[in-house]
């Protein structure tokens, strides 16, 4: 989600402060991911009959601000792929509330 926040804020940057924006966003990117990755592959699970409103609203329910943080980036992002792996965060963040 570091590189769509970065993204929605470029307007107020400085232009000399976009490269190194998003420069720091993929890095952190990238190392919340190699922390975070499974030891093995996960199977992808389609969404099935939901659409992208359904399962934004799945992560609004949850509560957890980095789910729904998550969701509004695959809702950008328009794939399928991305509105399962919002379904398999709803599942494994802790819910707030």
């Amino acid at each position: 989600t570091a590189p769509n926040a970065v993204l929605r804020a470029l307007p107020a940057l400085p232009r000399a402060l976009w490269v190194p924006s998003l420069h720091a966003a993929w890095t952190a990117s990238a190392a919340v991911t190699a922390m975070y990755a499974p030891d093995e592959p996960v199977a992808y699970e389609p969404v099935g009959d939901l659409d992208a409103e359904e399962v934004f609203a799945r992560a609004l329910a949850h509560g957890d601000e980095h789910v729904i943080k998550f969701a509004d980036t695959a809702l950008d992002v328009g794939d399928q792929r991305a509105l399962g792996a919002v379904l398999r965060a709803v599942e494994l963040s802790v819910p707030l509330g």
